[in-house]
């Protein structure tokens, strides 16, 4: 009985000491890999194990830089877009050349460098916050819709896409290698233009002259879509480069010459369905006290060709707007829509006759008003 005890202790022991062994061994081995990828590949290239796990840390682990300012210092086209928009010589040319790099590190076309993907990140946030207060505090009264409109009408894909390809003139990297070698263009010039990948390259496709797809939603996957992404990502980057550097009332007031001075057409945004209605339950809204009434200031031609009336909306002795119409009834149509464009377009100004402080702005102190909601219907 103890004979059998003793040699089932033993094989129990010899089992054990199996399976601590093969783990000290796969230990080992996985220690051994480790080393060799951070190392380097070793003598021996045959072994399947360390080549492979070489080439998973190298794929994972890509050495990421930015543009040299030496490098950057030789493109012309980095150089005159760097005087064009008057930037600082704070702002680098190795920071405008990330600007302007979309494709992805991780690819070949990358070469390694970083992307713009921080800075239009940084300057899409400026954009929303600027934008937004200059809006609030100017149009306080504009409905959501509109607002919205106006918002994307002002730092939209579409809008900053003109401004990069038309106010900064930003150029595309279109050439393609063979081209730049038989034109002997030099090499530091791409780094001065705006490079991204487009839906084909992304989707591994082959564009062929003569074929075009018609199955698929072409309007949101096109190149031209594509390009105009880029164009937005650069402006966005730029502003986010500004602040980077150069603080951020630079890129406030970048933001306020560049974007907000653009004329905004919040007049041929709106459209009305029942303009009187409309105009009758926003007064109520505000409680007047008298009824609206839509008078007839002035006509001529009545029974001409061409008859001219001019009508007005009155509220007691106050009038609210007028309009002019070839009918009587166009008249009144007119003379509501001009009155309820004349409240929602309200702009409140300061006690010296300019337009109100912003919070951003330095001194803000609250002057405008705070609208009581959208009128329904």
């Amino acid at each position: 009985m103890l004979r059998f005890l003793s040699r089932s202790a033993n094989v129990r022991s010899k089992q054990l000491l199996n399976q601590s062994n093969s783990i000290i061994i796969r230990g080992l081995q996985q220690s051994t890999r480790i080393r060799h990828a951070t190392v380097g590949p070793s003598k021996t290239p045959s072994d399947p194990i360390q080549s492979s796990s070489v080439d998973d840390f190298s794929k994972s682990n890509i050495f990421i830089h930015r543009l040299p300012e030496s490098t950057a210092e030789q493109s012309p086209l980095l150089v005159s877009l760097h005087s064009r928009l008057n930037l600082s010589p704070q702002f680098k040319l190795s920071t405008l050349s990330q600007c302007l790099n979309m494709v992805k590190t991780t690819s070949q076309q990358g070469e390694g460098l970083a992307n713009n993907f921080g800075l239009n990140t940084m300057g899409k946030t400026l954009l929303s916050y600027y934008v937004a207060e200059y809006l609030l505090l100017h149009f306080p009264r504009l409905p959501m819709s509109i607002h919205n409109a106006a918002v994307d009408s002002l730092m939209g894909v579409e809008t900053l896409s003109e401004i990069g390809r038309s106010t900064f003139g930003i150029e595309v990297d279109s050439v393609s290698k063979l081209d730049r070698f038989l034109g002997q263009e030099s090499e530091f010039i791409k780094y001065g233009r705006l490079r991204f990948m487009t839906n084909n390259e992304i989707e591994n496709k082959v564009a062929v002259d003569g074929i075009e797809e018609v199955l698929g939603n072409n309007g949101k996957n096109s190149i031209l879509k594509q390009e105009d992404v880029a164009y937005a990502s650069a402006v966005r980057s730029i502003i986010g480069g500004i602040y980077t550097h150069c603080g951020e009332e630079a890129a406030k007031q970048f933001i306020t010459d560049h974007i907000l001075s653009r004329k905004l057409p919040l007049e041929s945004m709106f459209q009305f369905d029942k303009p009187i209605a409309e105009l009758i339950r926003l007064c109520d809204k505000l409680e007047f006290k008298e009824p609206v009434k839509i008078r007839l200031i002035a006509e001529t031609g009545r029974k001409s060709a061409h008859p001219q009336f001019l009508a007005g909306v009155f509220v007691g002795a106050e009038k609210l707007g007028e309009g002019v119409g070839s009918s009587l009834k166009e008249a009144q149509i007119r003379a509501s829509i001009n009155s309820l464009l004349a409240y929602y377009l309200y702009s409140p100004i300061s006690v010296d006759g300019n337009q109100v402080k912003v919070p951003s702005d330095e001194g803000y102190k609250f002057e405008g008003v705070v609208d009581g909601g959208e009128v329904a219907i």
